[in-house]
């Protein structure tokens, strides 16, 4: 029989249609979707302008994010920009007790936790080896409230969450092909504007989270600085390879694709597995020359990953300036799911 609090809880209005705002440091990519039973269905996808005053002067107040009509939800959960943030997949001794939360916030090495939003979620509890992993994360507060605050204060769409981009495309990712491999050791690289995470999943868990202060930004400067070119036309190079920019895309991957090895190889041998495939998400996703650079390092199957497949799509819900650019949607697709699984 369900307890009276379960009883009330099972009446209160539960999210069905919700957007997903991933607020980056020039765009703002959005998804809208909802919710029939346990089907997802997106209604629409858009990339929206930066207000300026975010972007230009920090000191000025927050320009409220215009949002069309096919995209105002009646919720929007929010994700902000894996960089600021701090990251770690925790494994703590004896299982879940009732100071977890202090264990999690000292793990977490900050000078001065009352200056961040710290959230963190149980993967395993104890067990036979008497462990608790955590997957913890710690942001800003003063930039939390900056991007809440470009949304409304009354009226849709209302506030739902806020977490990290990176972790948001974890939720899709682990809903897609982690769900689907279960049984395989599966890698996924989130490139951001401003940096980039990457994790290792096994057995349907993530086993391994980085992150590399080095994202999309990096190879679009360069590739500006080489050709002479603008953002918007550095933007379609790297994804339609128009020009030859392996020698760019290589010193900017660099880090990364060191990092990468390093990391799988203590992965194998830890989690006692191979790694069978990396998919790849976000704004370098698509060009040819990161996943070639991936490949070469790592020797297994290199993909660049569609957060939209699997999900119900309506009619016209991908603009015709939005083809062939779906895993820059990762994060915003992630943020919606969360949101349907929490409510």
């Amino acid at each position: 029989m369900k307890s009276p609090a379960e009883i009330i809880g099972s009446l209160k209005r539960k999210p069905t249609d919700v957007v997903g705002l991933d607020i980056g440091s020039t765009s703002v990519h959005a998804v809208r979707m909802r919710k029939n039973g346990d089907t997802l269905t997106v209604a629409a996808i858009d990339i929206l302008e930066l207000p300026p005053s975010d972007r230009d002067d920090d000191t000025a107040a927050p320009t409220l994010l215009h949002l069309p009509s096919a995209i105002k939800a009646r919720y929007a959960s929010l994700t902000v920009e894996t960089s600021p943030a701090t990251i770690r997949l925790l494994t703590l001794p004896g299982k879940g007790e009732a100071d977890l939360d202090e264990r999690v916030i000292e793990n977490l090495g900050l000078e001065n936790p009352d200056d961040f939003r710290i959230s963190y979620n149980l993967l395993t509890d104890g067990g036979a080896r008497s462990e608790t992993r955590v997957v913890a994360v710690a942001y800003p507060d003063t930039l939390a409230e900056a991007a809440i605050h470009m949304l409304p204060t009354t009226g849709t769409p209302a506030p739902f969450s806020l977490e990290v981009a990176g972790l948001a495309t974890m939720t899709a990712f682990m809903n897609g092909p982690v769900a689907a491999r279960e049984a395989e050791t599966l890698g996924l690289i989130d490139f951001g504007e401003t940096s980039c995470l990457f994790a290792f999943f096994s057995g349907g868990t993530p086993v391994l989270i980085r992150k590399l202060d080095r994202g999309t930004n990096a190879l679009l400067e360069k590739v500006q600085s080489t050709l002479g070119v603008d953002r918007q036309t550095a933007l379609g190079i790297i994804s339609d390879g128009s020009f030859d920019i392996s020698a760019a895309a290589e010193e900017v991957m660099q880090p990364l694709v060191r990092q990468l090895v390093v990391s799988r190889d203590f992965v194998e041998r830890r989690e006692n597995c191979k790694v069978s495939a990396i998919f790849l998400a976000g704004g370098l996703a698509v060009s040819r020359d990161a996943q070639n650079a991936v490949h070469g390092a790592m020797g297994v199957d290199v993909e660049s990953w569609n957060p939209f497949s699997g999900l119900t799509m309506a009619p016209e819900a991908v603009p015709a300036e939005c083809a062939g650019q779906e895993p820059r949607f990762s994060a915003a697709v992630g943020a919606c799911m969360a949101t349907f699984e929490e409510s």
